[in-house]
């Protein structure tokens, strides 16, 4: 007699058909694509340190890579390293090339292979700039379709472009696949190969890969790293600013860091490497040693610093973004903040209860329970009266007041920064009107910081507030609600 299967016996069953149906219809998909069938991929022996991902995210079996995504394909040792990866002949190709004194471009093809995502760029730009001695800049664009790119305020070019042969480093290009190195002068060292993986560049997909001449890799962020040097066995680190706590783990927090240093040997020679980029990413390291980029939007731009020193690297990069703020003596003291004191009177009775104690305490904060409806340059009258009061008795004591406010603006005409606002049309603009999202104070509209015209209208509306309450530092928070 026949025996009857389990509950986990059928689900398995069904798995395995659902999986083999997927994989006849993604082979007929191929079958039915000219430029899919034309495409061979070569597979040399890549050594699984060395191999890039060709199915980021995603589980595949050995027909669907080498069928349907025409990838290579071999078993791992290591359950991070892929088992699907890219062949050599995979990316772009160098068309026409164009020199002059301060570096030179490269039009760029998409060679005829299968696409992973959709949408890929057929023709990009290869613009590369001999910036200053120690500092190369290079991106890659869109020949025919404008994409977002991130401006840099800090940075000044005028005069700094050095003769070739005052150059610390040079480039080299492969022209099929394309691909480049950067080679420092002094020592023949390569310190940058994109080789080791092919350029992807789709609309919402962008790739790019360099493998380093050492192990010694710091830098990326924000995220709790348990040590300053990297551990390069296959670690993917996202970069998306969010508000969340830092735990252990390697999810993303507040800032995004695209830069990272490498230590070439223990001379102390060293490149740092930034992405300018504002789009959400993932930076991948394995141990050949390489490092992955990956973002989905804008553009690859790219700058390189070389240096003799970790330290005069780190001030390369700080040259171009913009050196850090110097704080106010008093900053650097001890700060208390918190959400809901209770009002005034809660609030009053732990700054008595800390001086009490005898704690060296410096600045108190005011999260935005303080505002009227959350709404920011605005007092909740009920909850603390005399707020103007409380802060003058903190500064009669040689305190500091720091008081939150976040850049989401009520979108009511009877709201006096609305008002002036939209009469200066500061504010984000979508589909030819206002953005409008879900703040703490409701339906808000979100000022434009790239636009001066904002930036001033912040700076009236800050002062103008500072008439009324005399407060000593801004915290600026995400302006959502929860």
């Amino acid at each position: 007699m026949a025996r009857n299967l389990s509950v986990l016996e059928v689900l398995l069953i069904i798995f395995f058909l659902t999986i083999l149906a997927l994989d006849i219809f993604l082979m007929l998909l191929v079958l039915g694509n000219p430029s899919g069938r034309s495409f061979v991929p070569e597979c040399p022996d890549i050594p699984e340190s060395e191999r890039i991902d060709c199915v980021p995210g995603h589980v595949v079996t050995e027909n669907v890579c080498r069928w349907v995504y025409k990838c290579c394909w071999k078993p791992v040792t290591h359950t991070g390293a892929p088992r699907c990866f890219f062949p050599r002949n995979w990316g772009y190709k160098v068309g026409k090339r164009q020199n002059d004194t301060t570096g030179f471009t490269a039009k760029l093809k998409r060679l005829p292979t299968p696409s992973l995502f959709g949408y890929d760029v057929p023709d990009a730009l290869f613009a590369a700039d001999y910036q200053t001695s120690n500092r190369f800049h290079f991106k890659i664009t869109d020949m025919d379709s404008k994409r977002y790119e991130v401006t840099l305020e800090n940075i000044d070019l005028l005069d700094r472009t050095p003769k070739t042969s005052n150059l610390n480093y040079h480039v080299e290009v492969i022209n099929e696949p394309f691909s480049f190195k950067i080679i420092r002068t002094s020592n023949k060292r390569i310190l940058l190969d994109t080789s080791i993986g092919p350029l992807q560049f789709a609309h919402q997909y962008l790739q790019l890969s360099f493998r380093l001449p050492s192990t010694s890799v710091y830098g990326l962020g924000e995220h709790v790293h348990q040590q300053y040097l990297h551990n390069l066995t296959w670690k993917t680190w996202p970069i998306f600013t969010r508000d969340a706590t830092p735990t252990k783990g390697m999810i993303n927090l507040y800032g995004a860091h695209t830069f990272f240093l490498c230590l070439e040997d223990t001379s102390g020679s060293s490149f740092g490497v930034f992405l300018l980029n504002s789009n959400a990413m993932e930076v991948i390291l394995q141990p050949a040693p390489a490092i992955t980029y990956r973002t989905i939007g804008g553009i690859l731009d790219f700058y390189v610093f070389l240096g003799n020193t970790p330290e005069q690297v780190v001030q390369e990069y700080l040259e171009l973004i913009g050196r850090p703020f110097l704080p106010p003596y008093w900053s650097l003291g001890f700060q208390l903040s918190r959400r809901n004191y209770g009002g005034i009177n809660g609030l009053r009775k732990v700054v008595d209860r800390n001086r009490g104690a005898g704690i060296p305490y410096d600045v108190q904060y005011s999260d935005i329970d303080y505002m009227e409806g959350g709404k920011d340059f605005t007092i909740d009258k009920e909850a603390f009266p005399r707020l103007e009061d409380f802060a003058k008795d903190l500064h009669g004591q040689g305190m500091k007041y720091v008081i939150m406010m976040h850049p989401g603006i009520l979108n009511n005409s009877n709201y006096q920064p609305y008002e002036t606002g939209s009469k200066k049309r500061v504010w984000i603009w979508q589909d030819n009107e206002f953005a409008i999202g879900q703040g703490y104070p409701g339906l808000t509209v979100f000022p434009d910081f790239s636009n001066p015209v904002c930036i001033e209208w912040w700076r009236e509306q800050i002062s103008e507030f500072h008439k009324t309450l005399e407060f000593d530092g801004v915290w600026i928070v995400s302006c959502y609600s929860r």
